[in-house]
């Protein structure tokens, strides 16, 4: 006797099936931006295609989680989890934690001066500490993801990347080579990341933001592959052609600095309970 009889119907499908369930939860979650904070669940749903009884089951789960809450009916926003994560990055990521320790070292090269420290993740930089003050707005705020292209934080690291790692971004991303003025070719594009590399230090002047100016430095891990970088932000006017190579070496100075701290801090045992 057939146990599937032609007429049981047939399971619901989304609109896009590929992915796992974590996979497309986390797209819920990337839905969630400063432009659209809160969302209908209906909107999720189509948003990504999802159907209407998937979309509510992810929902469900995520606000389970503490992962999103409701704030009115049928309607939510990021959830407490996500707040606790990053009080937990804040105290605990040796990099912010070496940058707190050696604030009060870094140069006041004017009254008007942000610090940046940022982190490479895959192929985003995210500024994970800031300091300083800038009447300027700056858009390196605390979370904010950057493209590896354009501005000073990215450029010296996407120059410190092996070449495998440029290879493949040159192939992968022909508007943002064409954006970053580092080359049309790849010949050129190798080039210049290798010219910003032997300098050490990288300049930009109204890139990401404009009417400021960046300098910085590339800050690297125990087995010396680069991880993020600082980077000083000052008004444009600043800039200042015969103060850049030693102003560029005191920063290199201060990332080595930086870098060795934020290793020591990564390889301390943590304490007894």
């Amino acid at each position: 006797m057939n146990s599937h009889p032609e007429s049981a119907p047939l399971p619901e499908q989304d609109t896009d099936t590929k992915g796992s369930s974590l996979e497309r939860m986390l797209r819920v979650l990337d839905l969630f931006t400063e432009q659209s904070p809160i969302w209908a669940v209906d909107d999720m749903g189509s948003a990504l295609g999802f159907t209407r009884s998937t979309i509510y089951r992810y929902v469900r789960e995520l606000a389970e989680a503490n992962l999103l809450f409701q704030v009115e009916a049928g309607r939510y926003a990021l959830g407490a989890r996500i707040i606790t994560w990053d009080r937990q990055l804040r105290v605990s990521d040796p990099l912010v934690r070496a940058a707190r320790e050696l604030e009060s070292s870094f140069p006041c090269w004017n009254e008007q001066q942000v610090w940046l420290i940022c982190r490479l993740f895959k192929d985003q930089v995210v500024c994970v500490h800031q300091c300083g003050e800038l009447t300027s707005e700056v858009s390196y705020s605390r979370g904010s993801p950057r493209p590896l292209f354009l501005g000073a934080t990215s450029k010296v690291i996407l120059a410190n990347l092996s070449s495998r790692q440029h290879s493949q971004l040159f192939l992968e991303n022909p508007d943002e080579v064409r954006a970053s003025k580092l080359g049309l070719t790849w010949e050129q594009f190798r080039r210049s990341l290798q010219q910003l590399r032997r300098q050490g230090y990288v300049t930009s002047a109204g890139e990401v933001d404009p009417g400021v100016y960046g300098l910085a430095a590339p800050i690297f891990d125990g087995d010396g592959k680069v991880v993020g970088s600082i980077s000083c932000v000052r008004p444009i006017q600043d800039r200042d052609s015969a103060r850049i190579e030693e102003q560029g070496q005191q920063l290199l100075a201060l990332a080595q600095k930086l870098s060795q701290r934020m290793v020591a801090l990564a390889n301390r045992p943590k304490p007894l309970d």
